[in-house]
């Protein structure tokens, strides 16, 4: 397996970065050989950086459970990072399971989460803070349908950059709500502005400046929502165990094809609107209302 052929390791608390200066997965990619060593350094300390950077904000700001901490990972030693070579295009994912690794170079060999990044990767490039989220959205559910896996992994990469983020008017009606369901990064618009709406630092019943379809605000410091993503991967928790009971799927081991299901939806829904319930200023919102109404039909 190419990625335990990787000879060099940097470590960072649970984090374990592998990667190799040579070969195909050489990291970084077109350097020249005397300057490798050097550039693989000065990159890596950028990785470390924004992976602590990331798993700093969603853990100790956002309030998340780290994946190490909890049950479904309690025998998961680190999170491996691998650096190598991916299809073109190809930035970086992070699997579910806990694997043990058996490096050429390494003595230890324990369970681990995956992260894996194209050796292609340079900083400021958030592909990073991105699938460490990833990881936390694993320790909450097994549901990994698109609008809400990578949709909501998309959206909160606004937390590390600044500028302006693009919003999107919520669904009103079934239509425009199965749009959004059939989508999977681009869903972001549909959290930036759920977030924002639900935020009373950020905008509360307030509209913010208006776009076609939606509106714009630009980042100020304070992350919008943060409260909201919590409580929606706890409620996510509950109905996905109540998914698993309902349609005979086995709680603690949920086939891959089921968690990418749409069957996922209306529990996902569910769960999103108990989260608004408890984490919105609903009324008096005509947006927020219309948006909670539509989902009361699920």
């Amino acid at each position: 397996m190419p990625r335990e052929a990787l000879d060099r390791r940097l470590v960072q608390d649970e984090f374990r970065i592998y990667y190799t200066l040579s070969g195909e997965n050489a990291f970084p990619v077109d350097v020249s050989p005397l300057q490798q060593a050097q550039q693989a350094a000065e990159q890596l300390n950028k990785l470390v950086s924004q992976i602590d950077q990331a798993n700093h904000f969603y853990r100790d700001q956002l309030g998340l459970i780290s994946p190490l901490g909890s049950a479904r990972y309690r025998d998961t030693r680190s999170i491996d990072v691998h650096i190598i070579k991916l299809k073109e295009g190809k930035m970086g994912s992070t699997g579910d399971a806990s694997i043990v690794y058996h490096y050429r170079h390494f003595t230890e060999a324990s369970p681990a989460l995956t992260i894996t990044l194209s050796n292609q990767w340079h900083p400021p490039n958030l592909t990073p803070n991105h699938e460490v989220f990833h990881a936390y959205q694993y320790e909450y559910t097994f549901f990994k349908n698109p609008w809400f896996l990578e949709g909501m992994a998309h959206s909160m990469e606004s937390a590390f950059k600044k500028g302006d983020i693009h919003t999107r008017t919520l669904p009103s009606g079934r239509g425009q709500l199965e749009r959004v369901l059939r989508r999977s990064y681009d869903a972001d618009l549909f959290w930036n502005r759920l977030m924002y709406l639900c935020d009373s630092v950020c905008g509360g019943s307030s509209t913010p400046v208006k776009v076609s379809n939606g509106g714009i605000y630009r980042f100020s410091g304070h992350f919008c929502g943060g409260e909201l993503v919590r409580s929606t991967l706890e409620q996510f928790q509950i109905v996905d165990k109540e998914a698993a009971h309902v349609r005979g799927i086995d709680s603690t081991n949920w086939p891959e094809n089921e968690q990418r299901s749409d069957k996922n939806n209306p529990f996902l829904l569910r769960g999103l609107r108990r989260a608004i319930e408890s984490q919105c200023l609903v009324r008096g919102n005509p947006e927020l209302e219309a948006f909670h109404k539509l989902l009361e039909e699920y």
